[in-house]
């Protein structure tokens, strides 16, 4: 029994060690998180912080241009690619240059709709600020970190500048005017951050930057189609919510539903965790009957999860905004019913149709699901029915499609 148990530890020594990582910091987020929002939610009031959340919200839909697929295909490639400098450094080289491509065009568009839509020309310099996110979206290489399967950088790096950030947030943001300085100041530790991992690839692992021919990129860019496609149609219906709370409802709503929607985010890290840890190690070795075993832990662990959501809302709202709100409490158990087909979907097409290269099903199960997402909130536009508890069960509705369709596309391609 001990020899199987050292065998078992010396085998998944990396995935533990990797994962520990993840878990250390996604256990400092949560600390930062504790500290901050409540903070930020009384400094600034729930009109600015809702401007605030709403301007992340639209520069993490350009973060999608500038990732492209390739936390995905990078991730990959570098994992099957990692003991050839050579094939590394140009897989490297693509990607940077392909995102700062990307990043350029973001720009250029979210300066033409700040110009131009009245929403956001009212308050242009927090839109702007806020690419700074976008901008170390385009800069960091956690793709890298993943495929050689070193996440104690990811961590360590992300650790030291949010913590760094969020002391700096504490001494500048003091009222309500001062909404202007925290995408500045968490923008700019976030590129910091990006900055630092991009010494670590360049000096420390000594890859070289590579001038590629326009072919190369183009082929690349050819390549990602998919998974870009498969990005767009999940990162819409996840962030549109609060998009569409801030232009039918009001910035105050979109404070509430930002709350709820962090406090699900976070019960949702675990299995993300293992998601990042697991992946490189699927692509390259293909173990189903190990993603089936982990998908049995993660099931498991959301039941006893939700539980505890239904349970304790109230106090969880509480600890988060620092106010009572009976509305947030019941939006939060709603929300947190997704829990268990985005997780298990994960398994299904993160895990299994993404590594297996079942990339056109995988497009094709996310622009379905998209398709019935808009579907769903064009008839709540048209009957005036547009409310938090009902854009939760939209989320709750399209999830379950991504879980089913996953699994029968899985049962398809007899990957399960």
């Amino acid at each position: 029994m001990i020899k199987r148990v050292k065998a078992n530890l010396i085998q998944y020594k990396v995935l533990l060690e990797n994962f520990s990582f993840l878990s250390v910091l996604q256990i400092s987020n949560l600390l930062i998180f504790l500290f901050i929002t409540p903070y930020l939610f009384r400094t600034l009031g729930k009109e600015s912080y809702g401007l605030v959340v709403f301007a992340q919200t639209i520069a993490a839909y350009f973060s999608i241009l500038v990732n492209f697929g390739f936390t995905v295909t990078a991730t990959k490639d570098i994992s099957i690619h990692r003991d050839n400098k050579e094939k590394t450094s140009q897989i490297i080289s693509t990607v940077l240059t392909l995102k700062g491509l990307f990043f350029i065009v973001s720009l250029i568009v979210i300066s033409l709709l700040v110009l131009f839509i009245p929403l956001l020309n009212k308050h242009p310099q927090v839109f702007l600020l806020s690419m700074l996110f976008c901008l170390s979206e385009t800069l960091f290489p956690i793709w890298y970190f993943q495929g050689i399967e070193r996440m104690k950088y990811i961590a360590i790096i992300n650790i030291i500048t949010r913590v760094l950030s969020s002391c700096l947030i504490f001494i500048f943001i003091k009222e309500s005017s001062d909404y202007l300085k925290v995408p500045l100041v968490l923008g700019t530790g976030t590129v910091t951050g990006a900055v630092i991992g991009l010494s670590v690839v360049f000096k420390r692992h000594r890859h070289k930057f590579q001038l590629l021919s326009i072919s190369d990129l183009k082929r690349s860019v050819k390549e990602n189609i998919p998974l870009f496609i498969s990005n767009v149609s999940s990162q819409i219906y996840v962030n549109a919510n609060k998009l569409i709370v801030g232009s039918f409802l009001g910035m105050q709503d979109v404070a509430v539903y930002d709350i709820a929607d962090k406090i699900v985010g976070l019960l949702k890290v675990p299995v993300l965790l293992i998601g990042q840890t697991l992946f490189p190690r699927v692509s390259r070795d293909r173990d189903v009957s190990f993603v089936k075993k982990a998908m049995l832990f993660v099931f498991t662990f959301f039941v006893v999860v939700y539980t505890g959501v239904s349970l304790f809302a109230n106090p969880m709202i509480h600890l988060f905004s620092g106010s009572v709100n009976a509305n947030a409490a019941t939006l939060l158990r709603l929300l947190a019913m997704s829990l268990l087909p985005i997780c298990l979907g994960l398994f299904f097409a993160e895990l299994l149709l993404v590594p297996f290269g079942k990339l056109k099903d995988y497009a094709r199960m996310r622009a379905f699901s998209l398709f019935i997402y808009l579907t769903l909130i064009g008839l709540l536009i048209n009957f005036q029915l547009i409310g938090l508890y009902q854009l939760a069960g939209v989320i709750i509705i399209v999830e379950s499609f991504v879980l089913f369709y996953s699994y029968f596309l899985c049962k398809k391609n007899k990957l399960i």
